[in-house]
């Protein structure tokens, strides 16, 4: 027997997040398979995870934007309003959205810092000379700016070609407690390039379970309403 927790949640910049985590004594695998199936049925009605061509993931049948990530026992889906009106396989500052997570300590994130970071964006990080010297903190803020990459790169649906390059960080967010403390004044900013030119992101990021967790998302994108509340329930298999 283990137990599941699922929380929904709208954050701060409007977007809903809901999280499923726990069980720990289950394998990365079967964790992951009965993490899905809770996400699925979580609203009422089942809902089942698509892919576009592309491999962006998308809700099957429903035009509504959202953003997946996981680890071994922690489950995220960032999703938008539905948008009807926009095609979903196209980028568009109004369905823009990537969500990652990764945990916190790590460490060995500082070993592929120079195949996933530009120059300028070194910068905006400790400086490590030897990555076996390297403090917690350093760690933490590699993780924090791998997490930021890596959203860009699902709210760009991962159309660009240059990781270092075409997905940018402008300035790194700071990490908040929790999602609700994750406020306009901590966002980060990043950028992306595109065939239109460069589409402006915010960078928001706060701690779950151990983990870091980031959102991308366009100034533009469609929002859910902040009046939504959170939910939890937990489920046992």
């Amino acid at each position: 027997m283990g137990e599941f927790m699922y929380e929904r949640e709208v954050t701060p910049s409007g977007v809903a997040v809901e999280m499923i985590y726990g069980a720990d004594e289950k394998s990365a695998k079967v964790w992951k398979l009965f993490a899905m199936q809770i996400f699925s049925e979580a609203e009422g009605d089942y809902r089942e995870i698509a892919h576009l061509e592309n491999g962006a993931p998308m809700l099957d049948g429903i035009p509504q934007r959202i953003s997946v990530s996981h680890t071994s026992h922690c489950l995220v889906v960032a999703s938008l309003q539905k948008t009807p009106d926009i095609d979903l396989s196209s980028v568009n500052p109004r369905t823009a959205l990537g969500i990652d997570l990764e945990k916190s300590d790590r460490a060995q994130v500082l070993k592929i810092r120079d195949k996933f970071l530009s120059d300028s964006e070194r910068v905006l990080l400790p400086e490590i000379a030897e990555i076996e010297k390297a403090t917690e903190e350093d760690v933490n803020q590699y993780i924090l700016a791998w997490t930021c990459k890596e959203a860009l790169y699902k709210a760009d649906m991962g159309m660009a070609t240059d990781w270092k390059e075409d997905y940018r960080i402008v300035a790194l967010p700071q990490v908040a407690s929790d999602m609700q403390s994750a406020t306009s004044d901590k966002f980060g900013k990043g950028a992306i390039k595109t065939a239109d030119g460069e589409m402006n992101m915010l960078l928001s990021s706060w701690e779950f379970e151990g983990h870091v967790v980031t959102l991308a998302f366009s100034g533009k994108i469609a929002k859910y309403q902040p009046t939504q509340s959170q939910s939890q329930s937990q489920y046992q298999s």
